[in-house]
């Protein structure tokens, strides 16, 4: 049945149908009326239209949340890490600074501390510190990914070569140290895969 003037009823049915509200069997249904060609319906119904399109165009544009992309990443890489609680924002700052006296130093081997400094799970590579005593030694190892390290104090032998302050080292993925070690004692910053494999001296 065509209508001849619009009521309430029809201006609120219109205005659902633009904005997708309607029930699927009430969309079907105002969607065969509008079919019947009731001028009254699509003229309230082109109105509508034309303010829905309105609204969608001046919606302010917001960031993503800080996380999203870490997320979606954990999500990509199918590692389940997506299925834990949301952090609250507060916990997650956009600028984090670490003094020198705090972080915790682990034992990498004799002689030798780690103190981990940030974990990047999306790339796998970890930036830390790494101090040497004097006369200590990294095993043989082979590198799982790229490996970097800037050396901030001391000396670092690495086959052969003294490295020492404002120096920069790089192993490709698949490498071998064969000898790293140092006489004074070291402190250098690493760039690298969390872990390494370690070899059988020769």
């Amino acid at each position: 049945m065509k209508h001849r003037v619009a009521t309430d009823e029809i201006r609120e049915r219109a205005a659902a149908y633009s904005l997708g509200a309607l029930e699927p069997e009430e969309a079907r249904v105002f969607a065969g009326h509008l079919a019947q060609s009731c001028h009254v319906c699509q003229a309230e119904l082109e109105g509508f239209g034309a303010t829905v399109s309105v609204l969608a165009l001046s919606a302010v544009e917001q960031p993503p949340p800080i996380d999203a992309r870490r997320k979606l990443l954990s999500m990509l890489n199918g590692d389940g890490k997506h299925d834990e609680p949301d952090l609250p924002v507060a916990s997650l700052p956009e600028f984090l600074s670490i003094r020198g006296e705090e972080g915790d130093w682990q034992v990498l081997c004799d002689g030798v501390m780690i103190k981990r400094l940030y974990m990047d799970n999306a790339s796998g590579l970890a930036t830390s510190l790494v101090r040497m005593r004097a006369g200590t030694s990294l095993p043989r190892h082979r590198h799982r990914g790229v490996e970097q390290f800037f050396v901030i104090e001391g000396d670092c032998r690495i086959h052969g070569e003294k490295l020492g302050p404002g120096d920069y080292h790089r192993a490709e993925t698949g490498s071998v140290h064969e000898s790293t070690y140092t006489v004074d004692g070291a402190l250098f910053l690493l760039v690298a895969p969390d872990g390494y494999e370690v070899l059988e001296a020769r």
